[in-house]
């Protein structure tokens, strides 16, 4: 998550923090647009994405935990991350698990991996926002069509006046995801230290009393 001062934050940046602090591996956090993000790691400018699913275009230039591409949930994921369906508190549609139902357009951030996935289903998709915010703000705006993103991201802007009682989210979810902090294949770091760092994000997030802390703050 981005806040609106630019800054890095949210459960994932955490997870990584610790796991890195307690490494004693000295970590810098660029926030970027999502689509510059995967092109500069491309570039080998930064070490690498935080966070990413696995896609094989992507494994071209990034290197992802070994059962990445294999296992529904990872055992070296940050975390599982679910999409589901926001439409207006307006609208009486509840995603039932039949994509082709999903109102239109959908709107999804740019960069965003599901949108690929709802387009192969033959669903009209809107991907130009640069973030879930200005999504939200489409979809209030034409009071039409949906929005696609991660449930935690519309937890969080349903506090704001702007979205406050104005958004409902489908109960069932269209994907389930791991996401990863995936390394540039020009990173500077060695194979070995990409996998303890794995390992020891494995062990933050199975941590109920870190993780409980963590959840606290948002």
């Amino acid at each position: 998550m981005m806040t609106e001062r630019g800054e890095a934050k949210g459960m994932h940046i955490d997870i990584i923090r610790m796991a890195m602090k307690n490494m004693d591996v000295k970590l810098e956090i660029t926030p970027l647009p999502w689509s510059r993000c995967l092109r500069d790691a491309q570039k080998g400018r930064y070490d690498g994405v935080a966070t990413a699913s696995y896609k094989d275009e992507r494994a071209e230039f990034l290197i992802y935990p070994p059962d990445a591409k294999t296992a529904v949930k990872s055992q070296f994921r940050v975390s599982q991350v679910e999409y589901v369906v926001v439409t207006t508190t307006d609208n009486p549609y509840e995603y039932d698990g039949e994509l082709k139902s999903i109102p239109q357009p959908v709107r999804t951030p740019k960069g965003y991996s599901i949108a690929e996935d709802l387009e192969k289903a033959g669903l009209f998709v809107s991907s130009t926002a640069l973030g879930d915010k200005q999504t939200l703000q489409n979809l209030l705006r034409d009071n039409k069509g949906s929005v696609v993103t991660i449930p935690n991201v519309i937890q969080h802007l349903s506090k704001s006046p702007a979205f406050s009682g104005k958004l409902k989210i489908s109960k069932t979810p269209i994907k389930s995801k791991s996401y990863f902090l995936a390394f540039a294949k020009q990173s500077r770091l060695t194979v070995d230290e990409m996998n303890q760092i794995w390992s020891e994000i494995a062990r933050i997030r199975e941590d109920n009393a870190i993780m409980t802390e963590i959840a606290e703050k948002y």
